[in-house]
């Protein structure tokens, strides 16, 4: 540890507010380094002359005058919060061009992705049905689940059957 680094540490550190860590690491420095103890040791003193001084007094009327002031200070600079219209008062000052067309555009976007949508759905329905050929090729359950038909019927040890062998899922095996 630096001696800069020390010297930030130390209000924490006499605190008794550093971490495990950081005042192991504090105390083997300043096991090391003289110019680290003296510092330590002239913010303890300072510390202690600190603590043994009173606290001075509140003047009276100390807080209402504090409070008075406050208030002129609220009032000089106005609400801190301003108050939006409720939500349906835009319609009430009318509908702009510009709302319109936001509007517009957002009925096509979900018109579309709806449309887009049904269609997947269709098409992944139909797909699911249509018969695979069975002869000489095990259809696993990667195949049918993501359509990768195309991987079948390669030789043993290949790296497509060593990925669907690891993608399917057997009821035998346990996780």
């Amino acid at each position: 540890m630096r001696c800069d680094r020390a010297q930030i540490l130390m209000d924490r550190y006499l605190a008794e507010e550093l971490p495990a860590v950081e005042r192991e690491d504090l105390e083997s420095h300043l096991r090391e380094c003289p110019g680290c103890q003296q510092q330590l040791a002239q913010l303890q003193t300072l510390l202690g002359t600190l603590r043994s001084v009173p606290a001075p007094p509140v003047p009276q009327g100390f807080v209402g005058r504090v409070m008075v002031m406050a208030g002129q200070e609220i009032e000089r600079q106005g609400p801190l919060v301003q108050v939006r219209p409720r939500p349906a008062s835009w319609w009430r000052h009318g509908v702009t061009p510009q709302q319109i067309g936001f509007a517009a555009a957002l009925a096509a976007g979900l018109l579309v992705g709806v449309m887009l949508g049904h269609q997947t759905w269709q098409h992944s329905a139909r797909t699911s049905t249509i018969d695979r050929p069975t002869a000489n090729v095990q259809v696993t359950d990667a195949e049918n689940v993501y359509l990768i038909d195309y991987l079948t019927g390669t030789p043993r040890g290949s790296f497509p059957e060593i990925y669907l062998s690891l993608t399917s899922v057997d009821s035998d095996q346990e996780f």
